[in-house]
Formats: C-alpha cells, structure tokens, sequence
C-alpha cells in the first residue's frame, strides 16, 4: 500500500501549532479586551461620576447662593417700601412721577449692595414689578419681563438661562417678594439677571475629561444651555434628547456610567447629574472610541506579538517534526514491506525514546510473523485434511429440557436503530438471559438472531427438582424483564418483551472441532420452536411431555392453551406457567 505524501506528519504537526496558537491568540485578544474593557470602563465611571457630582453640586451651589443673596435683597427695606407704596397709587401720571423720584434712591441701594458682594456676584440688571404687574424699576433689561413670565406664576424663585441679542448667555432669577411683616402677603417680583462667567469656569474646566470629555447644561426645554467644544453657537440652539435627559426630566433618575448617541450621533460613555428642581441635567461624557482607544493599540500589540512567536514555535515546529517524523516514515516503509509478505524487514532504529522502544517491538513482531508463517503453513496441510470432519455427532442422546428466550418485535425495532445501536441492544438481552442461565446451570448453546437457544440435561425423568429448576430459570427470566428495560433505557434504546417456551425430551448432541459448546438437534428443539409462538408477552409455555413431569407440583399453576385463548389452531398442546 503506497501513501501519498501531500500531507505527512510534518505538515500536520505545523498545521496543528499554527491552529494551536491561532486559536490561542484570538482567545487572549478577546478575553484582554473583554477585561480590559470592563476595568478600563469601570475606572472611567468612576472619573466621570466624580465629576459629574463635583461639578453638578458647584452649578447648583452657584445657583443657589445667589437664589439667597438675592432673597436678601428682597428684604431690603427701601424696595419694600417702596414696592408697598407704588402698589397703592392707581393713577399713572401720580405712579410714574413716584417712581422717577425713588429710582435714584433704588439704584443706589442695588449698586451698595452689589458692591458688598464683591464681584464674583456680578448682578446685571434687576428688575422690580409690583404685584399690579407695572415695573418700578429696570436697570438694564436684556428682555421684555412682562412676556417671558406671570407674576401669578412665581410663588418660588426660578432659575432661567435666557440670551441677549448678541447671543451672550445670562442667568435670570425670578423672585416672589414679600412683605416682610406678613410673610404670606406676595408684594411684587423681583427679576434679576447675572453674568455666568463663573458658571463658564465650571463647565469648562477640562480638568479630568480628556481629548474629547465635555460638560455642558441642558434645560427642560432640552435646549443646551451652555457651550459645545464640538458645535459653534450650541447654546440655546442645540436640541438634546438623549437618554440621560429623558431619564432625568421623566423619571427623575440619573445615568451612571451607560453608552449611547450623544447630540452628534457620536457613541459616548456617560453620567448625569439630574437636578430637576432647577429644571437642569448636568451631563458629563467622553467618547468611547477615545476610551476604547489604548485597548485597540493593547489588541495591536498582542497580535504583533503572537505572530512573531507563531513564526518563531512553527520553526521549532518544523525541525523538531523533521526528526520526528524520519523514524515514523521508516516504520510505515517497513509495515508495507511486511505487507507485500517480506518478512525479513527490520527498522534498527536506534534511540532511547518512545520511538526506538516502538521500533524494537515492530522488529520483534516481524520476527515472530515469520516465525508463525512458518508454523501456520505447516499445520496447513493437516487443517485441509481435517475440513471433512468438522462436525462429529458424539454417537449419544440425551434427554433434556430445551428452551428458547425470543423476542417479540425485534425485527421493527432494529430496523430503527444503527447498527452500533442494535449491536447493544443484543448484547444487552442475551448477556442478561445467559447470566440466569448459567445461574441456573444451564447449557447456552447459541443466538439465533433475536432468540437465545439453551438446554438442561436431564439426569434422572423422574426427579421433579430437576425439572423445577428449569421452570424457575425461565420464570426468573420473565421476571428479570423490567430489569433488562432499565438497562436499555440507561443506553436510549427501547424496551423489549419476550416469549419464553420450553420442551422435554431426548435431543441428539454434536461436538464441533472449532468450537469448547455443543450443539443440539432433534424434534424436541423444533417443537420448542414452535410452540413458543404460543406464548404471551413476558410468560412461558412449556410441551405436553413437559407438563406430564411438573404437573403435579403444587408451586405452580397450570393453564392449557386452547383455540378460543390464542385464536388460532394450535399444532401442540401447549401449557402456560406461573406461580401461584
């Protein structure tokens, strides 16, 4: 036999290190990006989240604070006065008159308490309205206050981020004011504008986000309120709809740490501040392709790296298969040697590996094929001369009990199942039946396809315990029957019922050459065939010559098979057993 050498054991050894290391390269590269991917993203949320918050508690501190210095305003007592007075005139030309007169006193006033603030405050305009809705006084209005908002509506402070005409972002604080002797008694508003300088500062702040991290404000109108450093003019132009403000302006709940489309339909990483009583979201975010970014040089890496060791083991490969694989061919030249007959081949592979041990033992085995060619064509002759006299009866008969074990359905059932299947489903019938019989020292004489044939020797016909024995082997075999189902469900193969029937008589006995297990013949084993077919599922039948020796044994009970039972002519008469 000649082999093609297109794909020896050199090829396969470097095939299989190249496959190995392939496989081994994409599985690190996964798992590293995976986990790196899971640390990286882990240690970035936490950046953000502590921006987020530190960021989102200044904006709302520098809100808030100036919310309180404003109320304190509020409670000054020249505009209280004031407001309290201007309330009460109805006449126009009498209020405009008032007002001019208090105005200077007002300004002032303001100016002093700006001053005592410092500059940090930086208050723009103010703006006082009585509760009748007239303004009383406007140092320098950005907006027309009477359209941008009810003084019925203003029961709290609120905060807006509202723009000039040259696009300039200010904060606008609308304060109710009230009378300071009855705290329930609203007197007017007050509508401050302030400069967000400072607010800028905190937004800003590139401080822990990177090439692409960004802070910015939205408001309830989802409008950003504050600059982009991707979009020019963004404030108040750009609409937000992204997740964080939806889950914060709609459920009141804050993101940390989720991917998703920002305002530029760009994937970015990130986490919110949500402060919905000041009707802002505060979003901090990075782009993830920033963040993925060392990973993919890390899975860069680690490719480059894997291939050159790839390249470096597949040359080890190679010369260690070489040494390898020389010995292996010499062996395989060797085995075809012997198997065009010549014999006298021998490897004399000398080393002290597995290999050489290998080669010692193929040269032995020649050896001894030699050897045994040798003998076997000698005994030739003689096993030529022996063909015609294979089979010997013995010259004897014996009587005996003879039983036959037959399954019911098999030929479907095999029919059905592979052939690795079926051989165990075989296996598992006879190996059970014969280890009963052999319990009950009976003969096995052989298979007959889905039947198993066996005999007793009967010594003396008129010992009832002889016969006995036999009819508890058989019982035994019908009762073992959910055992064997057990066995065949542990395999997945289908359960089985079988008919049992047994006969009485003499048998003539053969001895084979070839084989240590008699055979039988006779009437007895042909009528044992076929009244088993009178049998029902699980249950034995035995001859009449049979019932004539056990008949009067009370362990059992006794029923003739008769047409109106089997529905059928019945060529024998036939009994079936069991206990009582």
């Amino acid at each position: 036999m000649r082999f093609s050498p297109s794909f020896n054991i050199n090829r396969k050894l470097i095939v299989l290190v190249l496959a190995v290391s392939l496989v081994a390269i994409a599985v690190t590269t996964v798992f590293s990006f995976n986990f790196a991917d899971t640390i990286l993203k882990n240690d970035i949320k936490e950046e953000l989240v502590d921006e987020s918050n530190d960021r989102g508690k200044a904006v709302r501190t520098f809100i808030e604070n100036r919310i309180s210095v404003l109320f304190t305003l509020s409670k000054n007592s020249l505009i209280q006065n004031t407001i309290t007075e201007l309330n009460k005139i109805d006449d126009v030309s009498v209020f405009n008159a008032k007002k001019k007169e208090k105005e200077t006193p007002l300004i002032v006033e303001i100016s002093n308490f700006q001053i005592s603030k410092g500059r940090d405050f930086a208050i723009e305009n103010v703006d006082l309205i009585g509760n009748n809705g007239r303004i009383i006084l406007s140092l320098n209005p950005f907006f027309d206050v009477k359209n941008f908002i009810s003084l019925d509506n203003v029961e709290t402070p609120i905060v807006e981020f509202v723009k000039d005409t040259n696009n300039k972002r200010h904060m606008a604080v609308f304060l109710p004011i009230f009378d300071n002797n009855d705290n329930s008694k609203k007197i007017g508003m007050m509508v401050a504008t302030l400069d967000t300088s400072l607010l800028d500062q905190i937004l800003l702040n590139r401080y822990g986000l990177q090439m692409t991290g960004e802070v910015y404000l939205i408001n309830k109108d989802r409008l950003m309120i504050s600059d982009s450093i991707f979009i020019k003019n963004a404030a108040f132009n750009q609409k937000v709809n992204t997740l964080p403000v939806s889950e914060c302006f709609e459920n009141g709940q804050e993101i940390s740490g989720e991917v998703y489309r920002d305002y530029r339909g760009v994937e970015i990483f990130g986490v919110s501040y949500c402060a919905t009583d000041l009707g802002l979201v505060v979003l901090t975010e990075i782009d993830e392709s920033e963040i993925l970014s060392p990973l993919f040089d890390l899975q860069e890496k680690i490719l480059v790296i894997g291939f050159v060791l790839m390249v470096v083991v597949s040359g080890i490969t190679y010369v260690l298969s070489r040494r390898l694989s020389q010995p292996i061919m010499k062996l395989r030249d060797a085995a075809n040697e012997i198997a065009k007959g010549n014999f006298d081949v021998r490897t004399n592979i000398k080393s002290n590996d597995e290999i050489g041990q290998l080669s010692s033992s193929f040269d032995f085995m020649a050896e001894n094929l030699k050897q045994s060619i040798i003998a076997l064509r000698r005994r030739d002759k003689i096993i030529r001369q022996q063909e015609d006299i294979l089979l010997q009866l013995s010259g004897q008969n014996e009587n005996c009990c003879v039983c036959i074990v037959d399954i019911i359905g098999s030929t479907i059932t095999a029919k059905s199942l592979t052939e690795k299947k079926a051989g165990k489903f075989y296996e598992i019938f006879i190996n059970s039946i014969a280890d009963i019989v052999r319990k009950y020292n009976g003969k096995i004489v052989k298979n007959l396809g889905d039947a198993l044939l066996f005999y007793f020797p009967i010594k003396d016909k008129n010992n009832v315990k002889e016969f006995k024995n036999v009819i508890d082997c058989c019982l035994e075999i019908c009762d073992s029957n959910g055992e064997i189902n057990k066995k065949l469900a542990t395999e997945g193969l289908p359960g089985i019922a079988y008919r049992i029937s047994s006969t009485y008589g003499e048998v003539s006995v053969a001895s084979v050459s070839t084989s240590t297990v008699n055979d039988i013949f006779g009437e007895t084993v042909n009528k044992c065939s076929k009244i088993n077919r009178n049998a029902f599922p699980n249950t034995l039948v035995i001859g009449k010559c049979f019932y004539e020796k056990i008949n009067t044994d009370t362990d059992y009970k006794f029923l003739k098979i008769t047409d109106e039972l089997l529905f059928k002519d019945a060529e024998y008469e036939v009994y079936l057993v069991s206990r009582k």
